[in-house]
């Protein structure tokens, strides 16, 4: 079952979609009609919890991911013949088929072969940790005991030397000697247990993170189209005429390394961490090896507002059009959803427990944070994350009560002082949010596109006003205000195709290629774009695409709208 979850898990990931994304595509599709599960149950479906009777589910997840059909069948017999093998012990293994470069047999199964060693060492550390703690207790006995004795012992050698002829105690000499000798032997376990701990740790090091300068297994880009903020609202004003792609910057980029944004490497966060505070160091180096670039918590925190925005039903895309109670509730579904992606146990006190420490979190849209009394001394996780900026920040701090301000509210709160601030630990710092076209937009021409009378014509207008912009699938349902935000996009690219706009689709491949040769901003599976062209005369070095025989390139504003051919939007 776990290859078949791990199947499921690499399809998902090539589509670029998260549950909520996948989720929301079921539905709107109708795939699985009434039984569509909701969406806590399909994470734990798709974690493999009672997945082994979900045939039809499986089927419809590959369905939605891969349009391909091709592919897409290949992968579901792969997916059936998997679901078999866990029906049956006895059952002959699949023989190995064709399929996509993307799914990789050798490196699936190396992979489970390496997370089964990680289990054992992790059960191994755990056993070590054990043993460490039960003989440092009993070193501690054996102190306090040689301890008493030898005070024992100088009373008695101090009665000795006033009365010679009472003589050495010899029960006392024996016991004494045996507290000595149990000692030596309890440090001795010791000493045997912390370079068992050692090993235990260097080996989990060894496995978790991999040979030097190699990928992360679970290390992905995070898409976003970056443009220069100076040419950015001439290029938006320009669109609806058909702006001159030589005054739009189309560069696009995926998001930086850690140590491209000014932060530092790995090992150097490691190095930096203060060597008296062994928690904080543990649980620095737990979160850095579950998310160490950032795209798993980056995407909770995107698709915790999401969630209360409720595009479908509401049309809100700002995280300011949520009420009072809804901000107060997103806190508490980030800290929520960051402790459901990482697979965090429950703390006996605090929210978390991170690499065996009780660890609190705190969120802010702001620049500060409040801890309350009983925090003081406790380890807190910081997430600064706002739409607004697009960027959100995750931190480690001890608290203690001299990086507090004097003053606090009614609840006894304290803000960080300058010098609290300067104390915390950045784990991610200043990570770009995920992009959503709404909310770079102009807010006139947001108003123009919710202007229009029907959900269909306000995605029509959205992709004529919003040309050259990624648009997500929050988008389309915040403009449609309808679960069927992507079929409307699917009927926009054959309607507006009349008037001379391409609308491309990531998940396509001809769509890619085609926005590849146009020297468009790359497109990323599971979103779309939107670019008018005209037919590229003879002699002109423009970028083209061929379309039925025929050169396009990007229209410039003095072109004529000219309908594009049909292979444009088939």
């Amino acid at each position: 079952m776990d290859a078949l979850v791990l199947l499921l898990l690499d399809v998902r990931k090539q589509a670029g979609l998260s549950v909520e994304d996948l989720h929301e595509l079921l539905r709107s599709g109708g795939q699985l009609g009434d039984q569509l599960p909701a969406r806590s149950t399909l994470y734990r479906k798709l974690s493999g919890a009672g997945l082994m009777n979900e045939r039809r589910l499986v089927e419809a997840v590959i369905g939605a991911c891969v349009p391909n059909e091709q592919q897409a069948v290949t992968l579901r017999e792969r997916a059936v013949g998997l679901l078999h093998q866990a029906w049956s012990k006895d059952a002959e293994p699949v023989p190995p088929r064709l399929e996509a470069p993307a799914i990789n047999d050798d490196a699936m199964a190396e992979l489970i072969k390496v997370q089964s060693a990680l289990i054992t060492v992790q059960i191994q550390l755990a056993t070590a940790l054990q043993a460490a703690a039960e003989a440092e207790k009993e070193a501690a006995r054996s102190r306090a005991l040689v301890s008493m004795l030898l005070a024992l012992g100088a009373v008695k050698a101090s009665a000795m030397r006033e009365d010679p002829a009472s003589g050495a105690a010899p029960e006392l000499q024996s016991r004494l000697a045996d507290a000595v000798a149990e000692r030596e032997e309890a440090q001795q376990v010791l000493r045997a247990t912390q370079r068992r701990l050692a090993e235990a740790e260097g080996l989990l090091a060894a496995r978790t993170m991999g040979p030097a300068g190699s990928d992360h297994p679970g290390r992905r880009e995070w898409p976003t189209i970056r443009r220069n903020s100076a040419n950015w609202s001439a290029a938006v004003a320009g669109r609806g005429q058909g702006a001159d792609p030589s005054e739009l910057d189309t560069s696009a980029s995926p998001i930086r390394p850690y140590t491209e944004q000014g932060g530092v490497s790995l090992s150097e966060r490691q190095f930096h961490t203060p060597e008296h505070d062994a928690g904080l160091a543990d649980v620095l180096a737990e979160m850095l090896r579950l998310d160490p670039d950032g795209s798993r918590i980056g995407a909770v925190i995107d698709g915790a507002g999401r969630h209360l925005l409720d595009p479908v039903h509401t049309g809100r895309y700002l995280w300011s059009q949520l009420t009072k109670v809804e901000k107060t509730g997103l806190a508490t579904s980030v800290g929520h959803r960051i402790q459901r992606e990482l697979g965090l146990a429950d703390g006996l006190q605090l929210d978390f427990s991170v690499a065996g420490h009780e660890v609190d979190m705190r969120f802010t849209r702001g620049d500060n944070w409040m801890f309350p009394p009983e925090l003081q001394g406790g380890l807190c996780l910081l997430v600064r994350a706002d739409d607004a900026s697009g960027q959100w920040s995750l931190g480690l701090l001890r608290v203690r009560p001299e990086l507090m301000r004097t003053g606090s509210n009614r609840d006894g709160k304290r803000g960080l002082s300058a010098q609290g601030r300067s104390a915390i630990h950045w784990i991610h710092r200043d990570i770009p949010l995920p992009e959503h076209a709404l909310r770079r937009l102009p807010a006139d021409v947001v108003d123009a596109i919710f202007a229009q009378p029907s959900g269909q014509a306000r995605i029509e207008e959205l992709f004529l006003q919003a040309q050259l912009t990624a648009i997500t699938t929050a988008d389309l349902s915040a403009v449609t205000m309808q679960l069927d935000g992507v079929k409307r996009a699917r009927d926009a690219r054959r309607r507006l195709a009349a008037r001379g706009v391409l609308v491309l689709n990531g998940t396509r491949s001809q769509d890619r290629e085609w926005a590849s040769a146009l020297d468009l901003p790359s497109l990323v599976s599971g979103t779309w774009m939107s670019i008018r062209l005209a037919p590229a005369p003879q002699h002109d070095d423009s970028p083209t695409v061929t379309l039925d025989g025929t050169p396009w390139r990007v229209a410039r504003p003095g072109d004529a709208e000219t309908p594009l051919p049909p292979t444009a939007h088939s």
